[in-house]
């Protein structure tokens, strides 16, 4: 099983990355923190229409799409920032128009962080990611409830939430397997 769990914090230690981190325990896997790496934003060039890939050469090219194509799966989590996600991964799904058709029946997983506010739209623009690609998304999604650096530690819930996506990114690759 290859999974890619990645992160849309710009936080470190990030009560997002908590979640993340709790899941891949359970699962194994790859954690990519997207503010760690060069990624441009897309500049609707539409080159990738034409060539099948995307022209801008950086990291997100030459190191994280590599690792999606060969991925089985992959979770992706982001802070709730003005209703959505955040713009570390807004820019990572925007970059990945060039996949389009080749991420097909990989499994996926949400997970968001927030204060109360915008925590659905963020898990309906990752699950909306998804459908794109058709990836199939393994439950609605991971909402956990904090601000401040460590406390998604108090949010039971949202723990729970994130071991039952890992068991059941367990059990639906076992089923396409």
């Amino acid at each position: 099983m290859n999974l890619i769990y990645i992160s849309g914090s710009p936080r470190k230690k990030s009560n997002t990355d908590y979640l993340l981190n709790i899941i891949l325990s359970i699962t194994g896997g790859e954690f990519i923190k997207l503010a760690d790496y060069h990624i441009e934003p897309c500049k609707s060039c539409r080159d990738c229409r034409r060539t099948g890939r995307c022209l801008i050469h950086d990291d997100m090219q030459k190191i994280i799409i590599p690792k999606i194509l060969k991925c089985d799966g992959m979770v992706l989590g982001s802070p709730v920032y003005f209703n959505n996600v955040s713009a570390q991964m807004k820019s990572f799904m925007d970059r990945t128009h060039s996949l389009v058709g080749l991420l097909k029946n990989k499994v996926g997983g949400a997970v968001v962080v927030g204060r109360r506010y915008g925590a659905e739209n963020a898990i309906t623009a990752i699950n909306a990611f998804f459908l794109k690609h058709e990836i199939i998304p393994v439950n609605r999604g991971v909402f956990g409830i904090a601000f401040n650096q460590g406390e998604i530690e108090k949010d039971v819930e949202a723990i729970e939430s994130a071991e039952r996506l890992g068991t059941r990114i367990i059990e639906i690759i076992n089923l396409l397997g």
